[in-house]
């Protein structure tokens, strides 16, 4: 399976912590996808030396298939053969057999880890990932399991985005006499892929002392290679990187390698060095314009001496008001008396201080339900919603919300939330998931989401979103600066075209991460996700990438509230002054608005749209020629049905 296509749709939001992740989940399955066929007992075939067994210990699914068939037509009850048959079906992808025996003549009691790890594989193959998940528990519960299977199962669980519980599946394989560097391996490739770096190198460390020749039985060498390498680089180990470069450039040329072992002698200060490697990586830096650096990083406070205008405007935009913790949430609004459900009176919910936490309380008849809140997301003058963790330590969204508008303010059901839940404990809010072992909300919210959580690391101070998330850990940046480097070693999206800007780093965000296609755009929920519209626009469609998100959005600054700021945008293009300085090439180019061609731009292509479950009007981004009857230019009504705001005061 090719794990890039693994989340096919048209298009979706990415979620990457990092340009290592995108490599490192490459890499994983090369890495994690080699399993080694040893012998039947290594592999948990234990019978009775049959050719079924023998056949499928050695790999061969179709001979194990066909001698089990036959030793079930003379022994019909033969536990073995079925459990073969079962396995080499499996493999074979001939589900519904395999599925069928699982089920009716094995039993779930009579599976061992290998059948467990199979039955994932089926369920998933399926699209039933809850069934899948359940599966593989049960595999990771079983004790022992061969080391081949751990790995096997660990590989599965990569390719199917199950990264933290690959982790778990890697490490427990590391603790394995005589895999311990192979499971090392996969361990450091799974954790480069959760952007929890320090785990990472320390995990390629580890394995690369037990058995420096493990990296080289990959299949993917030098890919894997260049990983490590990354990784160390990002942890500051930058001798360790440069021994793993300087032996890939012992076997042939690469670009890549030369630029990355250029990093590794700027951060050991052999500036002379460093310069020679990055003259030999040829134009590797000039064709990845937007690769974070791989080093570490140091916090946006650095920026301020060198880039002090930029960084004061910063400071006003919403990007760095955004997400609040630890202090910062006892001077945000809470409401000052226990305010009913939206949807159901006799329920009530408190958010009061408790030290310096907040605590939130969920009152459902005699029940209470407690969750205190560590993160808050939005702003508190527009729309704020509160992240909690209740009693059983799952995430929650805080049922209400606090939004302040034109319209009034007050706490209201928060985006999304149940009509009527209905448990009990759900009036709390909503469960959110984890992802990669984070709370979700807190990718989009920080500059780095893992130091965020685990409050380590330079960034983790940040006030929200911070220089290095869209311009990468800037250490090597200082460095060069300091060394008159001709490399600035940092991320500048000014230097490549406003589409690749968005498509890479604005819409990783600014898209909830749903798929959706061009015939269902008219849902007015799609104006919260700005990049879906742009994507569909004609204006980023025939533009040939002149025009993105900071073609009319300064990201250092808030977004202007001028309706002739960004009429002037269109006009630049859309007026019969700039369409007579192009050449008169038929067809070709923006024409002027035969409507109105001076004017009024915005309330006919970009009008406003209301969503009522954030009593907000966010302006549509599909700019397009729009029927009078499109849901978008009369549309009042939220994507769900919701109870009357409550318009309280705040202290």
């Amino acid at each position: 399976m090719d794990l890039s296509k693994a989340d096919a749709g048209p298009i979706r939001g990415r979620r990457i912590i990092a340009a290592v992740s995108m490599v490192a989940v490459v890499v994983a399955v090369a890495v994690a996808g080699r399993v080694a066929w040893r012998s039947g007992a290594s592999r948990g075939v234990v019978g009775s030396g049959s050719l079924a067994d023998l056949a499928y210990a050695r790999g061969d699914w179709a001979a194990a298939e066909r001698a089990a068939r036959a030793d079930l037509k003379r022994r019909p009850d033969d536990r073995e053969a079925l459990r073969v048959l079962a396995r080499s079906s499996t493999r074979l992808g001939r589900d519904d057999t395999a599925l069928s025996l699982y089920s009716r003549r094995i039993g779930e009691r009579a599976m061992e880890a290998e059948d467990h790890t199979l039955l994932g594989l089926i369920q998933a193959r399926r699209g039933r990932p809850d069934a899948a998940d359940r599966a593989w528990r049960k595999a990771m519960e079983a004790d022992p399991i061969p080391p081949p299977i751990l790995e096997e199962l660990a590989r599965l669980l990569i390719r199917y985005h199950r990264r933290e519980d690959a982790a778990r599946a890697a490490d427990r394989l590391a603790r394995v006499s005589g895999w311990q560097a192979r499971g090392g391996m996969i361990l450091g490739t799974v954790r480069a892929g959760l952007g929890d770096v320090e785990g990472a190198a320390q995990a390629f460390g580890h394995a690369l002392d037990r058995d420096p020749d493990e990296l080289g039985r990959s299949s993917d060498p030098i890919g894997l290679g260049k990983l490590v390498a990354r990784t160390f680089l990002r942890a500051g180990r930058a001798s360790e990187a440069r021994a793993r470069l300087q032996a890939i450039l012992s076997s042939k040329p690469d670009p890549e390698a030369w630029w990355l072992l250029s990093r590794a002698h700027l951060q050991e200060g052999e500036h002379r060095s460093a310069r020679e490697a990055l003259a030999r990586s040829g134009t590797y830096r000039a064709d990845h314009p937007m690769e974070a650096e791989p080093g570490p990083h140091v916090g946006e406070a650095r920026c301020e001496s060198c880039h002090a205008r930029i960084f004061r405007d910063s400071l006003t935009s919403r990007h760095t008001q955004s997400y609040y913790r630890d202090a910062q949430l006892a001077e945000l609004p809470r409401p000052d008396r226990a305010i009913p459900d939206p949807d159901d009176p006799k329920v009530s919910h408190t958010i009061q201080r408790e030290g310096r936490a907040l605590r939130a309380e969920t009152r459902v008849g005699s029940r209470v339900f407690v969750a205190v809140i560590e993160y808050a997301f939005g702003t508190s003058d527009r729309y704020l919603t509160m992240v909690g963790r209740d009693e059983s330590g799952s995430y929650r969204i805080a049922r209400l919300s606090y939004h302040e508008t034109a319209e009034g303010r007050g706490w209201d059901r928060s985006a999304l939330d149940q009509t009527r839940p209905a448990r009990d404990e759900d009036y709390q809010g909503e469960s959110i998931g984890v992802r990669d072992g984070l709370a979700k909300c807190l990718y989009c919210h920080t500059t780095n989401p893992r130091s965020a959580r685990s409050r380590t690391g330079p960034e983790s101070a940040d006030r929200a979103i911070g220089c290095e998330r869209c311009h990468g850990p800037g250490a090597h940046h200082l460095s060069a600066v300091a060394a008159g480097f001709p490399d600035l070693a940092i991320v500048n999206p000014a230097a490549t075209s406003p589409r690749i800007a968005t498509e890479k780093q604005c819409n990783d965000c600014h898209i909830l991460g749903r798929d959706f296609r061009a015939d269902v755009l008219d849902d007015p929920a799609w104006a919260r996700s700005q990049g879906v519209g742009w994507t569909f626009s004609r204006c980023n469609t025939e533009s040939h990438g002149a025009f993105g998100c900071v073609t009319c959005h300064d990201p250092h600054k808030p977004s202007s509230t001028s309706t002739d700021h960004y009429e002037a945008k269109c006009l630049s293009c859309h007026s019969p002054t700039s369409q007579a300085a192009r050449p008169p090439t038929p067809g070709a180019g923006p024409r002027p608005c035969p409507v109105n061609p001076v004017r009024d731009c915005l309330t006919c292509h970009m009008p406003k749209v209301h969503i009522d479950s954030l009593h907000l009007r966010l302006t549509d981004h599909w700019i397009r020629i729009r029927k009078e009857t499109s849901p978008l230019r009369s549309q009042r009504d939220s994507v769900r049905p919701g109870g009357p705001a409550l318009s309280l005061p705040h202290p």
